[in-house]
């Protein structure tokens, strides 16, 4: 077996994909990268083999989904720890061999969260894994906080964001991997939770630092990823059995209708609203809620200081510099 394998599924290719794989020339000896093609336009994707020693490429002949995507190459994969990287990364030296080495199985420890640095402000930071509240609402961890944070020191997160994080293989296969009903979002935290409910912890890596380009496939605040957004809620909402509790209940109505407002009056979209009813019929069946899982995490905020952290990087993500011809010109997003 190898140290580890690096999967990054693509939907656009281009310039991205590559940048990325550029960063990650310095991984130790022996770690591959399987970059899933979900079908993309690129037609220069099946030639990064060829580009860069160490990647082989799978090629699925439709877009299947990021859950779907990441199964197909965890199988597949010759590491004993998978890391888990979106294409619209860029990682700093060291990334890889510093997530893995969070990592201890004989411990429990089958989960590590790297450090996302904003791309717009890389002294914020975009995401250190994941919190969620009681009604399972999830967001970035340390979302918009200063990098330097982490030099004083900060709790581990509930688990790692799918844009960049570790698992054990082994643990993850035997988890079962993403629900790949689960298109694309939300997939992490439900993992997370079967993994927790299963007595493995995540940590930070705070060493395993690079910059995270948030919503560069899909666009914060398009229809589609409001859509995505509302269908992975609605479907844990009602998988985890969120909504058995009264006061849970209300906390939902509450959160939930104030982000599909939002989307409303900001986006100029309802989609997140079916999508969320349409996410709740698809669950097959309702587990018990999973507060074993929450515990030990680090401290969720509050619902107002929760919607309150996701306008400013609502804010922040719209008032990105406008794309230059130089941008257009190179594929770049």
């Amino acid at each position: 077996m190898s140290p580890a394998s690096v999967i990054v599924p693509t939907v656009a290719g281009g310039p991205r994909v590559r940048r990325l794989l550029e960063s990650l020339r310095d991984r130790p000896a022996g770690v591959e990268v399987l970059v899933v093609d979900n079908d993309s336009a690129d037609p220069e994707v099946g030639d990064l083999g060829d580009r860069f020693e160490g990647v082989r490429v799978i090629r699925l002949d439709h877009n299947a989904g990021y859950s779907r995507a990441v199964n197909v190459a965890a199988r597949e994969a010759a590491g004993d720890a998978l890391v888990l990287l979106n294409d619209d990364c860029v990682c700093d030296p060291g990334y890889v061999e510093a997530i893995v080495a969070a990592l201890d199985p004989a411990a429990g420890v089958t989960m590590a969260a790297g450090v996302m640095r904003e791309a717009r402000d890389p002294s914020r930071i975009d995401t250190a894994g994941m919190q969620l509240d009681r009604t399972l609402l999830v967001f970035d961890y340390l979302n918009g906080e200063p990098l330097a944070l982490l030099d004083d020191g900060v709790d581990d997160p509930i688990g790692p964001s799918g844009a960049a994080a570790a698992f054990d293989r082994e643990a993850y296969l035997a988890a079962g991997g993403f629900d790949e009903r689960l298109f694309a979002y939300w997939e992490d935290v439900d993992l997370v939770l079967r993994m927790r409910l299963d007595g493995q912890r995540c940590v930070l890596a705070p060493n395993a630092r690079g910059t995270h380009a948030h919503s560069a496939t899909l666009g914060s605040g398009s229809v589609r990823k409001n859509y995505l957004m509302g269908f992975g809620r609605g479907y844990v909402l009602r998988k985890w059995g969120v909504l058995r509790s009264p006061r849970r209940l209300v906390q939902v109505l509450a959160v939930d209708g104030a982000v599909c407002l939002g989307q409303m009056a900001v986006d100029r979209s309802v989609a997140g609203i079916g999508a969320r009813a349409r996410g709740f019929r698809a669950t097959r069946r309702a587990a018990p809620f999973p507060a074993a899982a929450l515990t030990g995490q680090a401290r969720a905020d509050g619902t107002l200081r929760t919607l309150g952290r996701r306008a400013r990087r609502r804010a922040r993500l719209r008032a990105r510099r406008p794309e230059s011809a130089a941008d257009r010109a190179s594929g770049r997003r």
